[in-house]
């Protein structure tokens, strides 16, 4: 089953930074960019079925929405899950194209040890100019990488439905719209996601909405529609499920 990371599905700069020295993620994907950095032993990682090991001084940028799975049994690695509003610019152009690793020149990996590749939260400014240096570097030094077919086939559901996610969007609607016999395009879903669609749509509808939640211009009501609940009712009941709190709980909890 892949894993859905809702806790890292948030928007308004979203951040967590934090030095593993031994972890091990079975394959997942959330809503946020996602940075590693090896600093010591090696990394074996797959990004959309593609298979690689990551060396010392080595880094790779996981965009949104993108399946991945790690392992890291000796050494020190640091991962950044950062909201993709701390690097816009970027986001807008490249956050559909997936690149491989690269290293960055010995000056800028100094500065990023010292800004970024620690334990904690920097201050916003300075982890936005950091990361923003390490997407520039990205664009020099990495390679597009290539989905293998099951994984393509992931990535096309996830943004379909989150291009759609105000809509009353079925299952056969996705088919059409990608061209599958419904039938096997539902065998194929099954077997990629290990939940059925219902609970698929409701988790990444929870996710935009506690994006939304975050902004308090927006009344629950308003966000309940725009992530395509029929109710009120409704919303409040599947958002309790997922977060384990209401929609007005996590709004005061996040604001505090």
């Amino acid at each position: 089953m892949i894993l859905h990371q809702i806790s890292n599905s948030q928007g308004n700069y979203h951040y967590n930074g934090i030095v593993y020295q031994r972890t091990a993620w079975r394959p997942h994907f959330h809503g946020s960019f996602e940075l590693m950095y090896v600093a010591e032993g090696t990394v074996s990682i797959s990004v959309n079925g593609v298979q690689d090991t990551l060396s010392p001084g080595e880094l790779i940028l996981i965009n949104p929405y993108t399946v991945h799975s790690l392992r890291l049994e000796q050494g020190q690695a640091w991962v950044g899950v950062f909201s993709e509003d701390h690097v816009a610019a970027f986001a807008q152009k490249h956050k559909y194209t997936q690149y491989g690793k690269f290293r960055c020149p010995e000056g800028i990996e100094a500065i990023l040890k010292a800004q970024l590749f620690y334990h904690g939260t920097p201050p916003r400014y300075l982890r936005i100019s950091s990361l923003y240096l390490v997407c520039h570097w990205c664009l020099e030094k990495a390679q597009p990488q290539y989905s293998a077919q099951n994984n393509q086939f992931i990535s096309d559901v996830i943004t379909y439905v989150g291009q759609n996610i105000e809509n009353n969007i079925t299952l056969g609607d996705i088919a059409r719209e990608m061209n599958y016999e419904y039938h096997y395009f539902s065998s194929l879903f099954n077997q990629s996601f290990s939940v059925n669609f219902k609970s698929f749509l409701n988790l990444l509808r929870i996710e935009q909405a506690c994006t939304l939640l975050s902004d308090s211009k927006y009344t629950v009501t308003q966000v309940s529609e725009a992530c395509g609940f029929a109710s009120i009712r409704n919303f409040n009941r599947v958002f309790q499920k997922v977060c384990s709190c209401t929609p007005l709980e996590y709004r005061k909890a996040h604001h505090s």
